[in-house]
């Protein structure tokens, strides 16, 4: 991260916005990600660990990751509640530990903005397949938003706890160790060759990767890879130079591997994504 660009949202894996019922709980969960809750209307009260947390109207608090969170309704009005989950690293998140946030009238605005988005964005808590062009995109820009306006007014950050030390070695381990796959897509790789190339070990690699990604460093790898097929695949090049290009073993092994992935084989993706009739009766792939 950059002194211009501080905080950048790396993906949203959760979110929902809706009334809850006066009698209604969330039950203990521990966050995997940072979760951003907010209380538009009516009042709750949120466990953070050990702490209990009361939220009124504009209230706003982040759950750090490996977080115990819950939740209960306060009072008779049923509240109306945002609630996001998202991977962000870095040093600017800091801030957030341990704060609660009462919105001032600029971050309700973008906080309000944030809900709408979610609202398009999202269903029962997953990314809704009809969601609005670049709804995803909006999203994410109005969660960043938020976030510098509130991390503007909470001033420094806050010495990193042990915990903030390790998600953060988590998340340099694991873009140092993409940097390398990205730099090997034509070839398959060894994890302990990964892991010298990263200084580190087996173990504190794939812990990083579990941390960030909850699965391992050559599944990561393995997903790089058929992306960047689907890119050659989608330029024009034949199943065949792709899997001769990428290293893969066979190109019955490399089809196999891409429908796994895709739900197509290479030739269906590739006539697809250029736009050609598909073929009747055509075994290969």
């Amino acid at each position: 991260m950059s002194e211009a660009f501080p905080l950048r949202v790396e993906e949203l894996v959760r979110g929902s916005f809706a009334e809850w019922r006066t009698s209604d709980t969330l039950p203990e969960t521990e966050c995997e990600d940072w979760q951003l809750v907010y209380v538009k209307d009516g009042v709750i009260e949120e466990r953070c660990d050990e702490r209990r947390v009361v939220l009124r109207q504009g209230g706003v608090l982040l759950h750090q990751p490996a977080e115990t969170a819950a939740m209960r309704v306060l009072g008779e009005l049923p509240p109306e509640v945002l609630r996001l989950d998202f991977r962000c690293g870095g040093a600017a998140m800091d801030r957030f530990r341990d704060r609660v946030f009462h919105a001032d009238p600029t971050e309700q605005v973008a906080l309000r903005m944030l809900c709408h988005a979610v609202e398009l964005t999202f269903q029962d808590g997953l990314p809704r397949q009809d969601a609005p062009f670049g709804a995803l995109q909006e999203t994410v820009v109005y969660l960043e938003a938020a976030l510098l306006l509130l991390g503007r007014r909470a001033g420094r950050a806050r010495k990193p706890s042990a915990r903030a030390l390790r998600e953060r070695r988590h998340t340099a381990l694991v873009g140092q160790a993409r940097l390398y796959f990205a730099q090997n897509l034509e070839r398959e790789v060894a994890l302990q060759e990964v892991c010298d190339a990263c200084g580190c070990t087996r173990q504190q690699l794939q812990q990083a990767f579990r941390a960030r990604t909850r699965h391992g460093p050559m599944e990561d790898f393995a997903r790089m890879r058929l992306d960047y097929a689907a890119q050659l695949l989608g330029r024009g090049a034949t199943p065949g130079e792709v899997a001769k290009q990428l290293g893969y073993c066979s190109g019955a092994y490399f089809s196999q591997r891409f429908k796994e992935a895709t739900g197509s084989t290479p030739s269906e993706y590739r006539r697809t994504q250029m736009g050609l009739p598909a073929r009747r009766g055509n075994k290969n792939t």
